[in-house]
């Protein structure tokens, strides 16, 4: 007789079989899954809450993965060339060369030559040359053997065949923020062809707090006069080429001037702006009006670019400084620190007249006295004030709702009013502006694959 029911073991699914099947399945739902999210808003960088590639368009005449780009004038910038070695390019000509190592104090010019301190040495590169010069130089150049060279450089300025450097000659090795018992600074220009020392000059500047320079602006191109501030309440006007003094003020702070050229704009009296010659000295014109003040030049190096306009602004009105004629703006200045345009009223940004109606903003020339255009600019961008005045009107908006501030630009021809750059937001908070009318945006998304970083500029124009 058998049991009704065979009760001894029978053989199973293998266990491998088993994980295959359920692996297989989990698959299948990912891969449904991945359909279902790629129609998906920003596919699933909005699921996670991250958007997708950023929207950027215009007139982009480059493009990079990398971040690690600086824009310098004219179309210049510096970017890494592969092998851990750096190349200058200019985004307009498609001119380029092989830099090598890049400080990240280093400056290019409007001609291509890249500036670096290095310590206390000095590089003056081009294509295919590099020169030399260094504090010990600068020290035998200025001639008191009982200072020692300083232990670094800074960047002041730029002319059409000089760059001016700043360093510390003090009784012990010293750098320029060093408090040091008799220390004191010292000015070089040197050429940019040979990087010889074309003159040496002591401003009265003392090494350590009581002396401060913001820099040479990256963007700024040649100029020849340089603002300098030897101490708290003393500012130089330098010639670059000769390094001589052409104007000095005690107790004025430096907002209070603005060098455009060979002039210089400077608040006297209150209520009164100079218009000055930085060559012969002399006073050109006066503006007088109420609450006169020296116009914005979009940095704190106080220099209006040859792209930009210098102005003065009165409570009213803005007056624009043109040869050696003061034009005036019958519309109210946007104050200090605003951005955003009021709402249909006239409102002047230096030499141009803005009128925002909606999403509409029209741009006149106040100074030729004719309508720019047109500019499709949604109601929450704001004038961008940090830029410099030249080829580029800059409006932003800034999203601050997230880890860190982001924002979304448009950038128009301040000829033309022709579109020069759109974005979406996701980008990284001030972009670099060049005042010959070239703009660097990144975005702010580090897991970003592909293009992160967009160049655009100005068409060419008779």
């Amino acid at each position: 007789m058998t049991a009704p029911h065979d009760l001894s073991p029978q053989p199973g699914p293998r266990p491998t079989a088993r994980v295959l099947k359920i692996v297989g399945a989990l698959v299948l739902v990912a891969m449904f899954v991945a359909g279902v999210v790629s129609f998906l808003p920003g596919g699933l960088g909005g699921v996670l809450g991250r958007g997708g590639p950023p929207e950027v368009e215009g007139n982009i005449v480059w493009d990079s993965e990398d971040l690690a780009v600086q824009l310098g004038p004219d179309g210049w910038l510096t970017h890494p060339a592969g092998g851990g070695e750096y190349a200058a390019r200019n985004v307009r000509t498609g001119t380029s060369w092989t830099i090598g190592d890049l400080a990240s104090q280093m400056s290019i010019s409007q001609e291509g030559v890249v500036v670096q301190p290095d310590g206390t040495k000095v590089l003056v590169q081009r294509e295919g040359s590099t020169r030399t010069v260094t504090t010990k130089d600068i020290a035998d150049e200025q001639g008191d053997d009982d200072l020692w060279p300083g232990e670094n450089v800074d960047l002041v300025a730029f002319g059409e065949e000089h760059v001016v450097v700043a360093t510390c000659l003090a009784p012990s090795p010293s750098r320029l923020l060093d408090e040091v018992e008799g220390g004191h600074v010292v000015f070089a220009g040197l050429s940019l062809e040979d990087a010889s020392i074309a003159w040496v000059r002591d401003v009265g500047a003392r090494c350590g707090g009581d002396f401060w320079h913001p820099g040479k602006p990256k963007t700024l191109p040649a100029q020849p006069y340089v603002l300098l501030e030897p101490s708290e309440d003393h500012l130089v006007v330098v010639d670059v080429a000769t390094g001589e003094t052409v104007l000095s003020r005690s107790g004025q702070a430096r907002y209070k001037i603005a060098v455009h050229g060979d002039r210089v704009l400077v608040e006297e009296d209150e209520g009164e702006v100079a218009w000055r010659s930085l060559r012969t000295g002399k006073e050109i014109t006066r503006v007088r009006c109420d609450g006169a003040r020296v116009g914005s030049t979009g940095d704190i190096s106080r220099q209006v670019p040859p792209e930009g306009t210098p102005f003065v602004e009165c409570a009213d009105s803005v007056r624009v400084l043109d040869g050696d004629r003061v034009v005036e703006i019958d519309a109210q200045p946007l104050g200090l620190g605003e951005g955003r345009l009021p709402e249909g009223r006239d409102v002047a940004v230096g030499r141009h007249v803005m009128h925002r109606e909606g999403e509409v903003v029209t741009v006149r020339d106040g100074l030729e006295d004719k309508e720019i255009g047109r500019l499709d600019v949604p109601e929450d961008f704001e004038v961008a004030g940090w830029t410099s005045p030249g080829r580029l009107l800059v409006f932003a908006s800034v999203d601050t709702g997230g880890e860190r501030p982001t924002s979304a630009y448009r950038a128009f021809d301040a000829r033309t009013g022709e579109l020069v750059l759109s974005t979406s937001g996701g980008m990284r908070t001030g972009a670099d502006v060049s005042p010959d009318g070239v703009i660097v945006v990144e975005s702010d998304d580090e897991d970003l694959e592909g293009t992160r970083l967009w160049v655009a500029a100005t068409k060419e124009t008779p």
